[in-house]
């Protein structure tokens, strides 16, 4: 009996074995079918350059093509982007793929085609060229853009703003974040996300009369890569620079930028509703803090009181406290007979970054909704001059809240120092910095960035963002500029 079960069991164990296999066989043959289905690529593109600047002209013969065949020349490209989610959280960049027209044409009765195409704007790097015809891909090669840089102007006295300007850069890991250093001291990086490769980054000249020695270098998680000429990427430039100071009087302006514009338009804001036929505008969409402003409304019941209500966060990211929206009744008024209602107000001292909702309210139900922006101002500075050592007293109105407008980050004579949060204290920046160096003007700058980010593949976290007047993602933050003046003792 007990020799029958083991046979028995040996005879399941060899069917097991033969359906394994037979299975096996059978996803090879349909493997193999599959590869044969799968179309070839010729190696038929001849370049006259395998590698070229944007706008560069480049030359191509196309072989082993149907006679008379009309043929499309296309280019792969990528299109970036920053991932924001629930407004406030930022998720890292985005990245999508696509390819891209560049001339089309019909091959000869030899089955060539020849012609030329620019190297389009966008991303630098490795590319795919394919030729195609009635969308279907034939033949195929590589193409590498190089990045091109410059700064502009070279010279100019202390506080002279110099822009660095790049075009085709890369948006893979190792190549798309870029960091410059002035005199050996690190200042921020250099982006092209949104921009698809182009960076203006902005910095101000510091420093002694004489030379002053800039370099870029790319590099991973906010850092300058520095022996590239034995990385696995020396074929990407390390571009250096000379800006000289000149002995001219310095620029000595305090001032906050203009706002700029945040990356692709920056985040979009909930939908406001209003009851039909209600409006609500106000005089401005932004202000400083304490700057005066006037709502007007229009179609609120008549003969009503209207309460003003001021939305706004408040907490913090770093506690189990947590934050949440709060909201605080600004004033009550009272609309006329023919519904409109005129509110005058000072902006009140909260945060920046994204703009605030304002609710009109009549009783319980909210009838009118605006939105307003507070933005960034200079509170104090002092004192303006005075020997090394000296404690300089800064207190800034208007700073963020979320993950990418939350925080400033310093630099002192063009080197990093650290960075500042505004969320606790709903806005306020106050800190103090210590005066050093030579006698003679020195310049202090607050540049946006990125407090945190979860994806960190391009990792842009508590560093300055030189690029941020076109490349800050979610809402747009200006610079500060100030600085002072060290004395003799």
């Amino acid at each position: 009996m007990r020799m029958r079960k083991e046979l028995v069991l040996l005879a399941l164990i060899l069917t097991l074995i033969l359906a394994a296999c037979t299975n096996k066989e059978s996803a090879e043959k349909s493997t193999d079918k599959n590869k044969e289905k799968e179309p070839v690529l010729k190696d038929n593109i001849e370049l006259s350059v395998k590698e070229a600047y944007i706008d560069d002209e480049v030359h191509f013969t196309i072989d082993s093509l149907e006679s008379g065949m009309d043929v499309q020349l296309e280019w792969t490209e990528v299109e970036g982007a920053y991932d924001i989610q629930k407004l406030y959280a930022f998720i890292g960049t985005d990245y999508t793929s696509k390819e891209v027209p560049l001339v089309k044409g019909t091959s000869d009765d030899e089955g060539k085609w020849e012609g030329t195409f620019s190297v389009p704007s966008g991303f630098g790097g490795n590319h795919t060229l394919y030729v195609t015809s009635d969308d279907k891909k034939i033949g195929q090669t590589g193409f590498f853009v190089r990045p091109k840089f410059s700064i502009s102007p070279e010279s100019g006295p202390v506080g002279t703003e110099v822009t660095l300007e790049a075009e085709g850069l890369d948006w893979q890991t190792y190549k798309s974040m870029w960091n410059l250093t002035y005199d050996n001291k690190y200042t921020g990086m250099v982006s092209g996300v949104s921009t698809q490769g182009k960076a203006n980054a902005v910095f101000r000249a510091a420093g002694s009369v004489g030379d002053h020695f800039l370099s870029l270098r790319s590099g991973y998680l906010g850092s300058p890569y520095i022996n590239h000429g034995s990385s696995p990427h020396t074929g990407w430039p390390a571009p250096d620079f000379v800006f000289t100071v000149t002995d001219e009087v310095p620029l000595t302006e305090a001032y906050v930028e203009k706002t700029p514009e945040a990356a692709g338009g920056g985040v979009e804001m909930p939908k406001l509703e209003n009851k039909k036929d209600v409006t609500v505008e106000l005089d401005k969409e932004e202000g400083i803090v304490g700057e005066d402003v006037t709502l007007t409304a229009s179609n609120l019941p008549a003969d009503k009181k209207v309460e003003v209500v001021w939305n706004t966060m408040k907490g913090n990211r770093v506690t189990d406290a947590g934050f949440d929206e709060h909201s605080t009744v600004l004033d009550t008024v009272s609309s006329g007979t023919d519904g409109k209602a005129v509110y005058k107000f000072a902006i009140p001292d909260d945060l920046g970054g994204l703009p605030h909702r304002i609710d009109l309210k009549v009783g319980e139900e909210v009838y009118g909704q605006t939105y307003l922006r507070i933005t960034p101002s200079i509170v104090e500075l002092s004192p303006a001059s005075g020997p090394a050592g000296t404690e300089i007293n800064v207190t800034i109105k208007g700073g963020g809240w979320t993950e990418y407008d939350n925080a400033y980050y310093l630099t002192y004579d063009n080197a990093y120092s650290g960075y500042m949060c505004a969320f606790n204290s709903q806005g306020t920046l106050e800190y103090k910095v210590i005066a050093t160096g030579e006698p003679g003007y020195h310049i202090i700058d607050m540049y946006p960035g990125v407090y945190e980010q979860q994806e960190i593949d391009t990792d842009m976290t508590l560093i300055p963002q030189l690029t941020y007047r076109e490349d800050h993602p979610g809402s747009g933050m200006p610079a500060i500029r100030y600085g002072f003046e060290v004395t003799e003792k």
